[in-house]
């Protein structure tokens, strides 16, 4: 008599089978918290460059610099770029990732609103007189 200890076939691909089942109802939520993931890393990355940005509007303020066109260079300014205007107030800078637009008011120096960009995300921060940065709006590209 012969002693079968292993699996049929028939065990195999109902296991297989149950296995796929499970993977396909996991594959959409497991997206979603990917996607959730890279929204808070950007919203994060957009707060970093906000204050990166109102430490350099208050410098150049102080410089007597604070102009359209200071604003116009701020604007699609790579931020990992070590020539770039925010490159002494970010550190390491952050890759694929610029400054798309700021609202700023030219008499006091306060960043109003920012969009920023990295390579998958743009993320829109209003701030209140208080300095609270509001999310507005996350896009995916």
């Amino acid at each position: 008599m012969k002693n079968n200890s292993g699996f049929t076939l028939v065990e195999l691909i109902a296991v297989i089978a149950i296995l796929a089942v499970l993977l396909a109802a996991a594959a959409p939520r497991a997206a979603g918290l990917i996607q959730g993931a890279r929204h808070s890393a950007a919203v994060s990355d957009a707060r970093i460059t906000a204050g990166a940005v109102q430490r350099y509007l208050y410098d150049v303020k102080e410089e007597g610099r604070l102009n359209v066109r200071t604003l116009h260079q701020l604007m699609g300014s790579q931020l990992d770029d070590p020539e770039g205007p925010l490159a002494e107030y970010l550190s390491g800078g952050l890759s694929d990732a610029r400054v798309l637009s700021a609202d700023v008011n030219l008499r006091t120096g306060w960043l109003e609103e920012l969009v920023y960009e990295n390579e998958d995300t743009q993320v829109k921060l209003t701030f209140a007189e208080d300095g609270t940065a509001v999310v507005e709006e996350i896009t995916d590209k």
